[in-house]
């Protein structure tokens, strides 16, 4: 009987001793677990967005985001692109062209655009973004033009795309991009997109009633190109659906109308490609980013429309001197800025992927 007692004492002060070394330490783990930081979560990185996508001409579709009124910059963009995807139903949105005003920073737009087509698990598009004067809004910090793929058929006899014309009014400008369609066998009602570079917006209301008023059925987009215009110079581009079938060349070009007819099955859009620089190697070296990233799509060589956009004169001097494209094909706008500080121009391409284009 004693010797039970014994043992049963010698267990009970074993476990005290034991409690008595380990409670602490026990303790201490939870107090330094509870301390501690949790670990930063690393968030995968937006994919980068492709320099060229090719789309079917007959079923291209083109829309522009309405102005936004509240919102910093990165909100209204999110709120631009979700309100596009909405309205495009889900079909594959090929190219993005955005606008942005004020002393946001463009470079946002890459980002968000990004971020939301990889979280909807949808085709990444190109993008061109510019820095622009004003978008008649005061409160509007960006607006966004899109190029949509679709499944119908809209476009069944091709399309016309027209280059820039210039005008000492926006009125002057509209009118001789009116005669460039009808010389291209394009009413003003088969016109679906237009673009007009203003030197000022008096008023954002009237003057994109005045490009609807002229173009009924075009999606329409007016920026004021600088805050500080140093001239009267507005620029007008569109592009319009072919009213008649033909079993011409896929690409023709209409020199004095500066426009070129698309009859090829297929077209190609690029991205903004930036130079950083004004001298000629600086302009060359643009040209030669983008041709080879255009070489992914093979025999995309022809070019319907090649848009420069800089900073000054030169840089867009240097753009037209680099290239030998037909000058009705090529404009060149200068801008407020680029999505990118020491970038001097930039420039975006139509291509086709058919060789030979007629003249």
């Amino acid at each position: 009987m004693h010797r039970l007692w014994y043992r049963t004492a010698f267990a009970l002060a074993l476990i005290t001793i034991l409690l008595s070394i380990y409670l602490p330490v026990l303790h201490g783990q939870k107090r330094k677990r509870k301390d501690e930081e949790p670990k930063t979560q690393v968030l995968p990185l937006p994919r980068e967005l492709p320099m060229v996508l090719e789309a079917d001409t007959r079923g291209l579709d083109f829309h522009v985001s309405p102005l936004l009124k509240t919102g910093g910059l990165a909100a209204q963009i999110r709120k631009s692109l979700t309100d596009l995807l909405r309205d495009t139903h889900g079909e594959t949105i090929v190219k993005l062209r955005a606008f942005v005003s004020g002393v946001g920073d463009a470079r946002r737009v890459a980002t968000e655009v990004g971020e939301l087509f990889t979280s909807r698990k949808l085709p990444l598009p190109v993008l061109t973004v510019l820095q622009v004067g004003g978008l008649g809004e005061d409160l509007a910090q960006v607006e966004i033009e899109a190029v949509v793929s679709t499944p119908r058929t809209l476009n069944p006899n091709g399309l016309v795309f027209l280059s820039g014309q210039m005008g000492s009014s926006l009125s002057e400008a509209l009118e001789r991009l009116r005669k460039s369609a009808n010389t291209a066998s394009v009413t003003s009602e088969q016109v679906v997109s237009c673009t007009c570079f203003v030197s000022r917006i008096e008023n954002g209301l009237r003057e994109r009633e005045t490009v609807q008023s002229t173009f009924p059925k075009a999606a329409v987009t007016v920026v004021q190109a600088l805050r500080d215009p140093p001239n009267n110079n507005n620029m007008c581009e569109a592009v319009g659906q072919l009213g008649n079938a033909s079993t011409e060349a896929p690409l023709l070009l209409l020199k004095d109308a500066r426009a070129s007819i698309v009859r090829s099955p297929k077209i190609v859009f690029t991205g903004l490609q930036l130079t950083f620089g004004s001298y000629l190697d600086d302009a060359r070296e643009a040209f030669n980013r983008l041709q080879r990233a255009a070489s992914v799509v093979e025999g995309a060589d022809s070019t319907v429309q090649l848009n420069a956009f800089s900073l000054d004169l030169t840089a867009g001097s240097a753009l037209r001197k680099s290239t030998s494209v037909p000058p009705s094909t090529f404009s060149t706008q200068i801008v407020e800025g680029l999505p990118a500080m020491d970038a001097s121009a930039g420039i975006e391409a139509v291509l086709v992927p058919d060789k030979g284009a007629s003249q």
